[in-house]
């Protein structure tokens, strides 16, 4: 039988024994804790990662395959780190892909829902453009019209190319705005370049090299008017790059003629997308004024003896109107 000093030793060591237990347990749990973060932050990397990689292979590919593996990646990749510091391009990623491949209405949310919880974010104004035209593309145009407005009226754009497509945007016939930056102005009033001599030009392109239509003489050119801040631009370059990609080594050459705002974002986008035809920085407007380039992409396809043949070609139409030219120059 326990006598009373013994109860009080006894009751004495449970709780030092206690406070040990908890005290072990406490810091055990720290490593744990921290461990699991670390790992957070390293999914979320990765996760960010692998976005940006099946984007960059749905650019040269254009694949529906790729598209909605990209979407999957960056619907997960919003829910499980909304407070990542590029989650902001994600949604951006992910509603301009559900544009392009014709889930238009999902791509809306999206773009909206960026536009609302990240204000001050990055890719705000580009997705505001991104977004009238998806409007646009669903004959949505007095919503289209709020987004341009609320573009043009944002001081953080002043001057900007993005404001300047906007009101390009608002200034047209809402008919002919069908989601995408070209085909705005009056055909009527258009210069039919088909048919005539391609005007020639004597330039340098980006890497300091003498560029000039009468120098690829006998090759297939196609003159592509076009810019980083235009997302009908970026949203038709899988196209143009598989079909340089297939007839590159039968007399075919693209000269991109860029109306960037400056030359930093052309550079990267150029680096970033591995693009290696010649690129022209049209600063001066030099050649976009000369062919009457209203709205981009504006694309000029000229046959081997110099002559336009065809405008504006897109998709598949294009690689279709390359492959009859070349085959065309290649059997003279």
């Amino acid at each position: 039988m326990l006598s009373r000093n013994n109860i009080v030793r006894v009751s004495g060591w449970c709780y030092l024994l206690t406070i040990l237990t908890s005290i072990l347990l406490l810091v055990s749990c720290v490593p744990s804790t921290l461990n699991t973060s670390g790992s957070t932050r390293v999914q979320a990397s990765d996760g960010y990662a692998e976005i940006k990689a099946i984007e960059k292979d749905l650019s040269t590919s254009g694949e529906p395959v790729t598209a909605e593996m990209l979407i999957e990646k960056s619907s997960t990749f919003i829910k499980t780190h909304p407070k990542y510091k590029q989650v902001d391009e994600v949604y951006y990623i992910l509603g301009s892909t559900l544009v392009q491949f014709n889930r238009t209405e999902e791509g809306i949310s999206v773009l909206d829902e960026l536009i609302r919880y990240y204000p001050l974010a990055p890719s705000v104004g580009e997705s505001l453009l991104t977004l009238g035209l998806a409007y646009d593309k669903v004959s949505k145009h007095d919503k289209a019209d709020e987004v341009y407005r609320k573009l043009v009226n944002n001081s953080k754009y002043n001057g900007s190319k993005l404001t300047e497509a906007a009101q390009q945007l608002l200034e047209a016939d809402k008919t002919d705005r069908k989601g995408a930056l070209q085909g705005l102005s009056d055909s009527s009033n258009s210069p039919n370049f088909v048919g005539q001599p391609a005007l020639d030009f004597q330039v340098k392109d980006l890497d300091g090299k003498p560029l000039s239509l009468e120098k690829l003489k006998g090759q297939v050119v196609l003159l592509d008017f076009w810019a980083t801040w235009c997302p009908p631009c970026k949203a038709e370059m899988p196209n143009v790059k598989r079909t340089y990609q297939k007839y590159k080594n039968q007399k075919f050459e693209i000269i991109g003629i860029s109306l960037d705002s400056g030359k930093a974002p052309l550079e990267d986008y150029i680096e970033k997308e591995g693009i290696t035809w010649p690129q022209y920085y049209d600063n001066s407007r030099q050649i976009s004024n000369m062919y009457q380039v209203r709205a981009i992409p504006s694309t000029f396809l000229i046959d081997a003896d110099g002559i336009i043949r065809q405008t504006n070609l897109r998709g598949n139409a294009l690689e279709t109107a390359v492959a009859q030219l070349v085959q065309e120059n290649m059997t003279r």
